[in-house]
């Protein structure tokens, strides 16, 4: 069995600039990190046993993080038909393949949004022993719908809020650490409008109720303001891709503190690639109609201050789950400060995720780490192609740099 990645042996970065959410945190320092974690930050550090790694003139981030990601779906032009076609032992090891992608990209830890029958919660549970190398995952396991609704081919058909509840049990005694609800029809189901409501105010706030017992987030798929406006007061945690909200519904967001998630990367990849790129013309279709409102939804959520968690809906036509850095990168075309656009990448997700202790650089946080070349904070794109991961105090993938493997 390959070694556990948080089996890292000290690691002492050197002459490092240091940047996260809140700014520069250090213009020159050195890291320590042991057993996966920082453990000092300071200007001058020395600990014998530890592997040095020198950094001068590069900085680093804290890890990226993708909220909405399905790592069962290859991003072709036409995922959902791949999905279909393959078997199950395909698909899981075609989702290590992605994983292992997403982490030399700097993506160190996503939520899948939906998958096929358990495939990534296995995947997550892979990934959390050290047997294959990826991101740590939040899985929702398969997505609830109403019969017929959205996505109903590979997730779970419940109607009435007794029969949602039992399929949010289901899915975590299944292993879910995250729950999906479909609160109106999608673009990638054929036959159904997109935006139009599906499950109910009540149906889910029976999940809501089931899944905050077992201590889960619940994402619900809108794509209407009416859908998002359920969505709101049902209790979710999080309104996925939002399109067409107005003001009333961005008050309801910020009065109940749900965060969006906008996947605007996934909608401009289907309007640019259309049906030239072998789309199909239904999603293309809904998409254009759609994806004006989207932008209109970003640029409303980020003047009126809705907290936004990054996620890229990886995964959709054209969209690999660890190509956050397009998604930040609209944000900023939005009106969003480079600075804003790495926290909803980061220190907001993990905040989604009711994760403590990741996505800033400070004593005590998980040492999940980026080496880049660039200044995030001047353009964002210098999170592309970074020099160095580092995942759980472990450096795992390197281009062009020295990484050290002691």
């Amino acid at each position: 069995m390959t070694p556990s990645i948080t089996e890292a042996g000290p690691l002492l970065i050197t002459g490092a600039r240091l940047v996260d959410a809140r700014g520069v945190v250090h213009a020159r320092a050195d890291v320590l990190v042991r057993a996966g974690r920082i453990v000092a930050i300071d200007d001058r550090l020395e600990a014998e046993e530890a592997t040095i790694w020198p950094l001068e003139g590069r900085t680093v981030t804290p890890g990226l993080m993708n909220a909405h990601a399905h790592v069962c779906l290859e991003p072709a032009a036409d995922p959902e038909a791949i999905l279909r076609d393959e078997t199950l032992a395909e698909t899981a090891v075609r989702g290590a393949r992605r994983l292992r992608e997403a982490l030399v990209a700097g993506v160190t830890t996503i939520r899948d949004v939906g998958g096929a029958d358990g495939v990534n919660i296995a995947l997550a549970g892979l990934v959390e022993r050290g047997e294959i190398p990826g991101p740590r995952m939040l899985a929702a396991g398969q997505v609830i719908t109403m019969t017929g609704g959205h996505g109903y081919w590979f997730g779970v058909e419940a109607d009435g809020p007794d029969a949602v509840r039992h399929a949010v049990r289901a899915q975590i005694k299944a292993g879910a650490t995250a729950i999906k609800v479909m609160a109106t029809g999608g673009m990638m189901t054929p036959g159904q409008a997109a935006g139009a409501p599906q499950l109910t105010i009540e149906e889910m706030a029976a999940a809501v109720d089931e899944a905050h017992k077992a201590g889960r987030t619940v994402a619900a798929h809108a794509e209407s303001a009416v859908g998002a406006r359920n969505a709101v007061l049902a209790g979710v945690d999080s309104v996925e891709h939002g399109h067409g909200i107005d003001e009333a519904v961005v008050a309801l967001m910020l009065e109940r503190g749900t965060r969006l998630v906008p996947t605007i990367l996934s909608d401009r990849a289907i309007v640019e690639g259309g049906e030239e790129a072998g789309i199909p013309a239904f999603i293309v279709d809904k998409c254009r109609a759609l994806a004006p409102s989207l932008e209109r939804t970003l640029e409303l959520a980020i003047e009126r201050g809705v907290a936004i968690a990054a996620g890229n809906d990886g995964g959709a036509p054209l969209v690999p789950i660890g190509n956050i850095v397009d998604e930040l990168r609209l944000y900023v075309a939005h009106g969003m400060r480079p600075q804003d656009a790495l926290e909803t990448a980061t220190s907001a997700t993990a905040g989604l995720f009711g994760m403590p202790d990741v996505g800033l650089l400070e004593v005590g946080h998980v040492a999940d780490l980026l080496v880049v070349d660039g200044d995030p904070l001047a353009d964002i794109a210098a999170l592309r192609n970074p020099r160095a991961v580092v995942a759980r105090g472990r450096p795992v993938a390197g281009d062009g740099l020295e990484v050290p493997t002691g």
